[in-house]
């Protein structure tokens, strides 16, 4: 299925087009910078995280604010500026 058609991303996705780690992805949560992900199990190979499909958005936005040498504590300020609590984009 293209990703244009999928509402999720995978944690393993979102780690190659990040280049962070899952941790990170987590802490980002924790702190507000992203959507945090669903957790299902399959039943058969486990737990899964499925990270709605616009948090790929955001989090190529992070990584280019961190690239540009912004902390963590402006980047949080420019999520909220961007991305009011409760809006779906």
């Amino acid at each position: 299925m293209s990703s244009a058609k999928r509402r999720f991303s995978t944690n393993e996705e979102l780690v190659s087009i990040t280049g962070v780690s899952r941790q990170t992805l987590m802490l980002w949560v924790k702190r507000g910078l992203l959507p945090g992900p669903t957790i299902i199990s399959d039943g058969k190979t486990g737990v899964r995280s499925r990270w709605p499909f616009r948090a790929v958005e955001r989090a190529k936005f992070i990584v280019e604010a961190r690239n540009k040498m912004y902390t963590l504590r402006e980047i949080e300020a420019l999520v909220r500026e961007y991305w009011s609590e409760g809006s779906e984009s």
